[in-house]
Parts: C-alpha cells; sequence; structure tokens
C-alpha cells in the first residue's frame, strides 16, 4: 500500500490507497498523475472509493479545455488556457482540476513547455508531490509538472497559462480530470470528469523557407552537450538555415576581427551578434559572443534572406566544458597531438600514433571558462591564457596535472599534459571544472 498525503483543514492526513487520489472534495488539490495521464489511474481511483457515490465521467457533466488558437501551438510563444468543468447535479457546490501537458513522443516522462499560475488559486506539482517554485524546474527524476486547483473554486472555470517548448516537438498531449464536489468535506458525492486534447506545432508567420532550429539543435562542439558559454564554439542544427555551403574563408578581416555573417546567414545569441565560422541548410557553428557574465536562459535566433527563426531558449552558463574528438570503428578518442604535432589515436590506425608514457601532449577543447588574460570572442589570437578555475584530470586511474590549462587561440583550450605511468591500452580521459565534466567515453590510446 503507498500512503498520499492530503491537506485537510490545515491537518495532515494519511490515506493509504494504492492509487493515486484524484480531486478530493477538502480543499487542497490532487496528488500527481490524477489527471488521467499515463503513470496514473484516474479510473481506478474513482471506482476504489477516493469519490464514492459515482463512476468516473457520469452522464450530465463534462471537463474540456479552451485553447486560444486552436489546436495548435507556436513554439515559445505563451497561451492562456482554460479548464471548465460543468455539471448539471444540484448538488455540485466546489469544484477543482489537475492538468498536465506531455510531449506526445513520450507521455510517461516527457514534459511539453511549462505551466504558470494566472493566480492564487492554482498550484504547480512537480511528479514527486513538491510544489514547483515560480522560476525554478522540476528535477530531472520527476520532470512532469502538473497544475491544480490550490483551493476549490465557486465557478468551473480555471485560467493557466502555458509556455510551449522554443522549438517544435511534434504534438502535445494534454491531460485533465476535473471535480464537480458537493463541498460535505468527504469523499462522497463528487463527480470526477476526464478528458484529453492533442495540439500541433504550427509555424508562424513569415513563409514556408524561415530558417527552423531542431530541438535540442544548439550544442557545444564535441560533446553535443546543450548550452553556451562566452566565447566557444557551438553547433546549431536545423533546416533552412542556409541556401548555401560556405565557410569563413576571405571573411575574417586584416585586423582578425571574424565574421557576423557569411552569405547573409548571421545568429545572434541574447541579441548579441555571433561570429560565424560555417553555415549550410542543416547546420552553422558559431562562436558564441560576449555574454557579459550572463547565466540561465538566453535565446538563440538564425536569420537569413528567408526572415528569421523563432528564438530557441538555451541556457547560458560559465562553463561547459567540452573536447574536440574523433571516432575510429565504435570508438571514441581526443584531438590530441605530440609535441611534433603526430595525432594520437589507437595503435594500428593509419595516421595517428599512440601516445607514450613520459611524454607531453596536447589536448584541445571548447567551453572551460573565463582565463586570465580575458580574451574576447570574435578575432584572432595567439598566445597564452590560463583558466582563471583549475581542472581535474584522470588518465585511466591515474590523476593528473596539466601543466598549461588555457587558451592557445579564439576559443580553443589547450591542455598540456605529460602522460602518466599506464599500460598499455586504452584509457578512459575525465575532465571537470567547477564540478561540471566534459562527455564521457572518450579513451586515450597508449603504447609504450
Amino acid at each position: 500500500m503507498t500512503n498520499f498525503k492530503h491537506i485537510n483543514k490545515g491537518r495532515l492526513i494519511t490515506v493509504g490507497f494504492a492509487v493515486p487520489m484524484i480531486l478530493w472534495a477538502f480543499g487542497s488539490g490532487p496528488d500527481p498523475n490524477s489527471e488521467g495521464g499515463p503513470g496514473g489511474n484516474a479510473s481506478a481511483c474513482a471506482q476504489a472509493g477516493c469519490h464514492t457515490g459515482t463512476s468516473l465521467n457520469p452522464s450530465g457533466g463534462s471537463v474540456a479545455l479552451q485553447f486560444p488558437s486552436g489546436l495548435t501551438y507556436t513554439p515559445g510563444v505563451k497561451q492562456r488556457i482554460k479548464v471548465v468543468v460543468t455539471d448539471s447535479n444540484s448538488a455540485v457546490r466546489r469544484y477543482g482540476f489537475q492538468l498536465s501537458a506531455r510531449l506526445g513522443s513520450n507521455e510517461t516522462r516527457g514534459q511539453a513547455g511549462r505551466f504558470e499560475n494566472v493566480s492564487s488559486a492554482t498550484i504547480i506539482l512537480c511528479g514527486n508531490g513538491q510544489e514547483r517554485s515560480a522560476s525554478g524546474n522540476c528535477a530531472a527524476s520527476n520532470p512532469l509538472e502538473f497544475i491544480e486547483h490550490g483551493s476549490p473554486g465557486t465557478t468551473g472555470t480555471f485560467e493557466v497559462d502555458w509556455t510551449p517548448p522554443a522549438s517544435d516537438v511534434g504534438a502535445v498531449k494534454f491531460y485533465v480530470a476535473g471535480n464537480a464536489a458537493n463541498g460535505n468535506n468527504s469523499s462522497s458525492g463528487d463527480r470526477i470528469h476526464t478528458a484529453n486534447a492533442t495540439i500541433n506545432f504550427q509555424a508562424a508567420s513569415g513563409g514556408g523557407n524561415r530558417p527552423e532550429i531542431k530541438s535540442g539543435g544548439v550544442v557545444v562542439i564535441g560533446s553535443y552537450a546543450a548550452g553556451v558559454v562566452t566565447g566557444s564554439w557551438i553547433s546549431i542544427f536545423g533546416n533552412n538555415l542556409s541556401t548555401t555551403t560556405k565557410d569563413w574563408g576571405g571573411l575574417i578581416s586584416a585586423a582578425g576581427a571574424f565574421p557576423t555573417a557569411i552569405d547573409g546567414v548571421s545568429v545572434t545569441v541574447d541579441g548579441k551578434a555571433a561570429f560565424m565560422n560555417y553555415v549550410s541548410p542543416g547546420q552553422v557553428n558559431i562562436q558564441v559572443p560576449d555574454l557579459a557574465g550572463k547565466i540561465g536562459p538566453v535565446q538563440v535566433i538564425v536569420k537569413n534572406a528567408a526572415g528569421e527563426s523563432l528564438p530557441f531558449s538555451v541556457t547560458a552558463s560559465k562553463e561547459n566544458p567540452s573536447l574536440f574528438s574523433y571516432a575510429v570503428g565504435t570508438k571514441n578518442y581526443p584531438a590530441a597531438v605530440r609535441g611534433d604535432a603526430a595525432i594520437i589515436g589507437p595503435a594500428g590506425t593509419a595516421g595517428v600514433v599512440p601516445a607514450k608514457t613520459g611524454e607531453v601532449i596536447l589536448i584541445f577543447g571548447t567551453g572551460f571558462g573565463p582565463t586570465n588574460p580575458v580574451v574576447a570572442p570574435g578575432r584572432t589570437f595567439s598566445g597564452a591564457a590560463p583558466l582563471v578555475d583549475r581542472v581535474q584530470m584522470r588518465i585511466g586511474t591515474v590523476s593528473v596535472t596539466p601543466s598549461f590549462a588555457g587558451l592557445s587561440g579564439p576559443g580553443l583550450n589547450q591542455f598540456n599534459v605529460t602522460v602518466p605511468q599506464l599500460a598499455n591500452g586504452e584509457h578512459p580521459i575525465e575532465i571537470t571544472i567547477n564540478g561540471v565534466s566534459i562527455q564521457s567515453g572518450l579513451l586515450l590510446a597508449v603504447q609504450n
């Protein structure tokens, strides 16, 4: 038996049921997963006695969702949704509801967008039953949000704000349960109605060839982790990003300034012009401009002759460390060289050589955060600018300390490392800065 807790007139009571308890006639709202969606069972709850005296979805009543733009959403554009509970039973005195928005591609764990309270009449719970803060997010272990009545309503209409994901995620499925209650402070006589609705992506006006950033399409080069860091190199993936395929060859100024447009394609990050390296219909590579220390959500927009993409929200952080890498078969190796510029790689592979114990190798990446002196993005740079924060590095089971860790080129982090005493073979390489790690699965090949 699982215990579910409700507040009843300021007193915490625990009731043992093996199913979620949906929308009691008491003042508080229901437990998460009580709206009839995957992971809950509103029908079983009604039949088990959470709301006795009626079956689920009795005649003479309903719950409905009213969307301001029909059954469509425009990515990132907030809309106000109405939840309307109706019931012809003359005993009904109070109303409540619970609503979720789930990715059609993953209804069990895929949270779609973000709810906001319009008034104090509603609250937002995470899947673990904890109230979500106005500015926070639900934990990855319980990602779904459930917005519901915080106190019962005397009318059956509730309003909630919902902001869709920042890009096209396909169909979004809403599940809703409504309670038409008699207000007798018990579970008897309540009438429970459920419904669901599916809404789909609708492109904003501006033409069918305007650029589009794919879901999860803004990532640091190397690790493909989502996010942006001042000066780091990132890739943007999408559709209609460019009509040509071209890099920045011939576009760097005599003074060393990088271009902010290639063949009419440009990018802004938090409203600031990014520095362009490569454009193609499906991928654009940029160096992130100076974000002036901003941490948190920023918007990325791709512009070309057909218009501009919808704003794509991504998180800016102090560091998002990544090593450049390459694959041989199913294995991945860091981009590293010896002092003579020979590329480090697995034995027996053409064009590369394994590392040796005791030799110094240079390993390259991006996104490791600020340096001292500061190096402004967007122009050529040569020299050495050490990282402000220290990295922790391990090769195999051995901790190592780089003799240099910092920038050696524009957005290019370099680590000079003496290979420790290691057996012949391939050893995992790990680097962490301020608790944030590079991608996993990289192997350093050693042959003494």
